[in-house]
């Protein structure tokens, strides 16, 4: 039976890189003129189109002007995390290279992300991580306010691009807001546990699994029905 597996990237895939952050600043001062920072809300597991709304609309920018900008400003702030890449070092989490290699060697299996990151910045950390090649597809945080769309978005370009047409799809991420996300677009849930969140916290979210890390593929392959 074909399966879709979409992974979130920060803390589920790779540790929590710098230049991201340093983005969303660099971007906020030139196309706005202000200083600002994801840290002046609750961004765990929110799209960088969220973000950026909410940090904006913190600091007093109308909604028609953070609208008619945010075109300007992620191409600012993919510019600048492009131009870091050749110095960011990005690691994988524990378990992660295995686990896609893996994965991959399954003929029936189709590999995906899910990322609240703007596409372009997306693509240059997996490229950064070597891991890039595994995903053809994903959902991406410059298409949506809210992450339920991405998940969508992901599954549409499996049925379109790929040709899957199975119903085994499943989700894998570190925050509620993956679990929340995958949970309303109605699709299998796996919390693991290698971010900012504990495993009795991803189980309230309703993960329908959960996962200590991605070390041991016998726990991930049972999660995911893999026989």
């Amino acid at each position: 039976m074909s399966k879709l597996i979409l992974f979130d990237i920060d803390g589920t895939l790779t540790t929590h890189p710098v230049g991201h952050i340093e983005a969303h600043a660099v971007a906020y001062q030139k196309v706005f003129g202000l200083y600002g920072s994801i840290y002046m809300i609750d961004y765990d597991g929110k799209t960088d189109y969220r973000i950026t709304k909410e940090v904006l609309t913190k600091l007093g920018v109308e909604q028609s002007e953070i609208e008619a900008k945010m075109p300007e400003f992620m191409q600012v702030m993919s510019e600048y995390y492009e131009a870091l890449k050749p110095y960011i070092k990005l690691k994988l989490l524990p378990g992660v290279q295995d686990s896609l290699n893996r994965l991959s060697k399954y003929n029936d299996n189709v590999l995906g992300i899910v990322t609240g990151n703007l596409e372009r910045i997306a693509r240059a950390k997996l490229d950064v991580a070597v891991i890039g090649s595994y995903f053809k597809l994903g959902g991406f945080g410059n298409e949506s306010y809210e992450r339920v769309d991405l998940v969508k978005n992901a599954i549409d370009r499996a049925r379109k691009e790929q040709g899957f047409d199975g119903e085994s799809v499943y989700l894998i991420g570190d925050t509620p807001a993956d679990i929340k996300a995958g949970n309303m677009a109605g699709v299998t849930t796996i919390g693991v546990a290698t971010g900012s969140y504990d495993l009795q916290t991803l189980k309230d979210a309703g993960a329908t699994a959960t996962l200590a890390n991605l070390v041991d593929f016998q726990a991930l392959a049972k999660a995911l029905n893999i026989e």
